[in-house]
């Protein structure tokens, strides 16, 4: 299975956002209830320990609450081809801190420590995929919707996420929440009676999902 650290986006605010990735034809547009704010890509984990042992890392972080807001459009890719359009939040110094210390927790965790991305924290929601739209449009959108922004939102929890390969493109599902506070204390457990309900249905021995 594939994981990653993120923050859920507000309803109403990525209900707001979807439609302007939507009306690029050529961009696969990320469904509002799959918008994030990534912290930290993880990778693929087959292991249930090792999955524990990502769980614990986690629940040690203690972080403060914060206030976000989308502000602008920017774009990922080469100067052939944008790759991904996305919404760019304002400067939060407390964001940054929190992405670190997830990090840190990471390269903590020896059976994924080497797998981890190196790439400086670049905070941004994913709004769409280029498959077959022109730079050119996309750099467009982005001129056009250089004033978007939303309403200021409060961060009070992160996720554990799993990537669910289907035939209608990945889904993100939380399997675990973390919210604000002194690590351990900040804890939230799902409904499904934690983190370990969470994985129970997982066959580890088929290896990653996607």
């Amino acid at each position: 299975m594939r994981l990653f650290v993120g923050i859920p986006i507000p309803a109403d605010i990525a209900e707001d956002l979807y439609p302007i990735a939507r009306a690029i034809r050529g961009l696969e547009a990320q469904t509002p209830e799959n918008m994030h704010l990534t912290l930290k890509f993880i990778g693929n984990v087959d292991d249930r320990h090792v999955a524990g042992t990502i769980d614990d890392a986690l629940m040690a972080i203690g972080f403060d609450g914060f206030d976000l807001k989308v502000a602008g459009l920017g774009m990922f890719g080469t100067d052939k081809k944008a790759r991904i359009l996305w919404a760019a939040v304002q400067n939060q110094p407390l964001l940054g801190q929190l992405a670190q210390r997830v990090e840190s927790a990471l390269l903590a965790c020896e059976d994924i420590s080497e797998q981890l991305e190196q790439r400086k924290f670049a905070p941004h929601i994913t709004l769409g995929r280029n498959r077959s739209a022109h730079r050119a449009v996309v750099e467009q959108a982005v001129v056009d919707h250089a004033d978007v922004t939303s309403r200021v939102f409060h961060v009070d929890k992160f996720c554990l996420y799993q990537s669910i390969s289907t035939n209608d493109g990945p889904v993100y599902q939380v399997m675990a929440e973390y919210g604000a506070g002194e690590g351990k204390a900040g804890h939230t457990q799902m409904e499904n009676a934690g983190f370990e309900a969470a994985f129970a249905d997982i066959d580890f021995s088929k290896g990653p999902e996607i």
